[in-house]
């Protein structure tokens, strides 16, 4: 009988013990859950949901069903926690975080809805004070993402297959410092929706919210222009496509780019024939965030020397 209820002891033992992890789990998960939300909504300014969280081994925190306003939803978020949390007190250290799948809509003319991000600076700061605590993480990866511009009129330009990457040349990305950035896509053409164009745009932003950096598109067709080639174009060009490189600087106040495009395999509407001579354009991109008022300067192309002799 001894050996019976010594076993019987032991079973009951370990049965208690997971009971007690089990409720533990479920009492942490269940008030990180609830922190996790309040403070995201007190940074972001705005609703924010998720429909699962859960603590994995190897160690990390799981986000399923993520929602932001109406402009943002993440199928899951991975958050790994780094060991060196451990030695500081109020202090959150993550070695990463992995964003799978957002869905980022923005509206045009409604950019201040766009999830909050107008208070997140302010909100996010006053957070962190109120707070008493402190959060840093070494990088930030997005994978498979989709970014939707729609426009009044019902059209809209659509990036897919996003994967992004930030990180800092420090230890940690922190506000008000330098931060690289690495962004690879595609554009969804509007002439086939199977018909997808390489994008890629690299570069830092700085402390002052300052942004550098080059852009690539390839092959990215002439009607994705939107209100642009329903304006200009249309009227004389039925089909083509072209490259984009370009060198972007964005402060608090304005956005400069300056651009250089080359046109491919350009069909007018009273030829059937491709040109065959090379259609080129440079300029200077401006946008004004205040005036919200777009200007281009030091044009040069063929392009139009060629639309008024057909004209």
């Amino acid at each position: 009988m001894k050996p019976l209820f010594k076993k019987t002891i032991y079973l009951a033992g370990i049965f208690i013990i997971i009971g007690l992890i089990f409720l533990g789990y479920t009492y942490t998960a269940r008030n990180m859950k609830s922190y996790v939300i309040n403070g995201l909504e007190k940074s972001f300014g705005t609703k924010l949901s998720i429909a699962h969280m859960r603590i994995s081994f190897p160690l990390c925190l799981q986000l399923k069903g993520v929602k932001i306003n109406d402009t943002i939803t993440i199928a899951k978020v991975y958050i790994y926690p780094s060991p060196a949390s451990a030695f500081f007190k109020k202090t959150f250290i993550f070695s990463s975080i992995k964003a799978l799948e957002p869905v980022i809509r923005i509206r045009k003319g409604h950019y201040e809805d766009f999830a909050g991000f107008g208070q997140l600076e302010n909100n996010a700061g006053q957070f962190q004070r109120d707070s008493k605590t402190i959060f840093y993480v070494s990088r930030i990866d997005v994978e498979n993402a989709t970014v939707i511009y729609e426009e009044e009129a019902g059209a809209s330009i659509e990036l897919v297959k996003i994967n992004a990457h930030i990180k800092s040349p420090y230890a940690y990305l922190i506000a008000g410092r330098l931060l690289d950035f690495s962004v690879s896509g595609f554009i969804k053409n509007k002439d086939s929706q199977a018909s997808l164009s390489p994008l890629r745009i690299k570069g830092w932003v700085k402390g002052d919210y300052t942004v550098k950096a080059k852009l690539e598109a390839q092959d990215v067709g002439l009607e994705t222009l939107g209100p642009l080639y329903q304006k200009y174009l249309k009227q004389k060009i039925e089909k083509g496509s072209f490259n984009l490189n370009s060198r972007i600087l964005v402060s608090k106040n304005d956005l400069k780019a300056d651009c250089f495009c080359k046109i491919n395999d350009i069909i007018f509407k009273d030829s059937a024939n491709k040109i065959s001579m090379p259609l080129i354009a440079s300029f200077i991109l401006g946008f004004d965030f205040k005036d919200k008022a777009i200007k281009i300067d030091n044009l040069q192309t063929n392009l139009l020397s060629l639309l008024l002799s057909r004209s």
